[in-house]
């Protein structure tokens, strides 16, 4: 209590001194001034200005993590007594902007009405929502109550705000990612819009051409992995097997899996956010606001002739997924060499994949030769044997709960099954250490919710245009690349926690039976 106090009594200082000064004097930018600006270069410039305009009120920020933290506490309870597929269900109808209240409000509607609502929605949706619009309509009821009693609280909380800073805030709810980094890292905020308050210009002026910088890297990037992977075809043969598996972890059967998505499809893509308000499933140990197709996570698909097509470089879920089980290193080596020679040969990336990279690196640098960055020729093989020995020890030791000490030991009395790797177990001192980063601790894979392609969307026609989240058009391809990009850059400034929803019951077992297509895993 005496912290939030603390914190309260920092923010109204902060808010009153920022009103009485409008002509702040200029002082000198810091170091942490630089990074902080520099993070959100990634953005589209619309959406920068959204983020500048809401960090010169870091009160309002508060109040809405706040109003959120409440609202999803809430939605949790209201969903709590459905079973998991169910709940998942209604967190993905919150997804869509305006749906649940175009189902419910004037009463329940007939099939030729639900038909008429739900033209205007993706195909992916629509048999959900007729199913609870029919089967579960007190409790959309609720749901949109719910949602209209939030509206009413956030109006409020913005209501004393200038015109300008009213619309960012409704625009930045929409890009729910960004306002719980705003939250998690409050100090930076509040940095950055102190700079932005006392000259605008300049930071507008840094903004553009970092902008410009950081689009430029990122596209080098992007090409590298692209140009590596069809230079490579173990790369190739080992990232499709790779997404393969990972998608039929998460839910996905093998025809999902075949069905080739037309490229207008992908390349339009719209993902809709989990709702700011009501937050992302609570099974999720990270942040998890952009359900995107498996495709996405693993950054290609296979057109119609059966041609790989990379569309940039895998999620952030898709590599910790690959680093965390030793059986991946072991049966998928050559794709663990390309994210090795990918992010050594980019030791400037900040991004969430270069923290899972580099963080193996320091993990495993017991094992690995002096020269394991730089000897391309043999990095494969040691990767599988690195794998082959954690695999080995966890099966004659007990599982996935084996101990470091326990591991080197085991090492140590098998080292001969392991030729190319340490032997004497020095700290590799080639291996540049990447300085380690609280929020990308090593966390353990949850399954993700399987976003289906309806044989539709296998044809090569545009998808009909849904409602947009906002008045803004916003790609979120881009807008997701730009918050990890975001995150991660924040992270290495000011190690804060994520945003989390607040905690939920258990899914209970149903009260029900299903609703007739409602789930979408059966």
């Amino acid at each position: 209590m005496k912290t939030k106090i603390v914190i309260g009594l920092m923010l109204f200082t902060v808010t009153f001194a920022f009103a009485q000064q409008p002509n702040l004097p200029h002082k000198p930018m810091t170091k942490e001034d630089s990074a902080a600006i520099n993070a959100l270069a990634m953005y589209p410039d619309t959406v920068r200005l959204n983020i500048f305009e809401a960090c010169m009120y870091p009160a309002a920020i508060v109040n809405i993590g706040t109003l959120q933290k409440n609202t999803s506490s809430q939605f949790s309870n209201l969903v709590g007594s459905y079973n998991k597929d169910e709940q998942e269900d209604l967190y993905n109808l919150s997804r869509y902007p305006g749906l649940i209240a175009n189902l419910v409000q004037g009463g329940r509607k007939s099939d030729d009405q639900l038909n008429g609502i739900l033209m205007n929605y993706p195909n992916e949706i629509r048999a959900t929502a007729i199913s609870y619009a029919k089967g579960n309509f007190e409790t959309l009821q609720r749901i949109d109550n719910l949602q209209a009693q939030t509206n009413a609280q956030f109006e409020q909380i913005i209501y004393d705000l200038p015109p300008r800073t009213q619309d960012a805030f409704r625009d930045l709810i929409q890009l729910p990612e960004i306002i719980s980094i705003l939250n998690d890292h409050l100090e930076l905020a509040v940095r950055v819009g102190d700079r932005y308050r006392r000259d605008p210009q300049h930071v507008i002026y840094k903004m553009d051409s970092a902008n410009i910088a950081e689009t430029q890297q990122h596209a080098q990037e992007v090409a590298e992995w692209k140009q590596f992977v069809k230079d490579n075809p173990d790369a190739a043969k080992d990232l499709k097997s790779a997404g393969d598996e990972y998608a039929q972890e998460n839910g996905y059967s093998q025809d999902e899996i075949n069905t080739v998505p037309s490229a207008d499809y992908v390349d339009n893509y719209t993902c809709y956010p989990y709702s700011y308000w009501f937050g992302y499933p609570a099974w999720y140990p990270y942040s998890y606001w952009y359900p995107y197709p498996f495709w996405f996570d693993c950054g290609y698909y296979y057109d119609a002739f059966g041609n790989m097509v990379v569309i940039g470089m895998p999620s952030y879920y898709f590599t910790n997924w690959y680093f965390y089980y030793p059986e991946h290193w072991h049966r998928y080596p050559h794709l663990g060499d390309h994210y090795i020679n990918h992010y050594y040969g980019h030791r400037d990336s900040h991004t969430g994949n270069s923290y899972v990279v580099h963080r193996w690196v320091d993990d495993n640098r017991n094992y690995l030769p002096q020269d394991f960055v730089q000897n391309k020729s043999k990095r494969a093989e040691t990767i599988r044997q690195v794998g082959q020995m954690h695999v080995d020890a966890e099966k004659k030791i007990g599982g996935r709960n084996v101990s470091p000490e326990q591991r080197n030991e085991y090492f140590q009395k098998n080292v001969s099954k392991y030729p190319e790797l340490n032997k004497t177990q020095a700290p590799s001192k080639s291996a540049e250490k990447k300085e380690t980063n609280h929020d990308y601790y090593k966390e353990q894979p949850t399954k993700q919710p399987p976003v289906k392609i309806n044989k539709q969307e296998a044809t090569p026609v545009a998808p009909k245009p849904a409602p947009t989240p906002s008045k803004q058009n916003y790609n979120f391809n881009n807008i997701n690349k730009a918050t990890d990009y975001h995150k991660s850059n924040w992270n290495n400034v000011q190690p804060a926690p994520r945003s989390q929803p607040a905690p939920q019951p258990a899914p209970q077992p149903s009260r029900q039976a299903p609703p007739s297509g409602g789930g979408r895993r059966k």
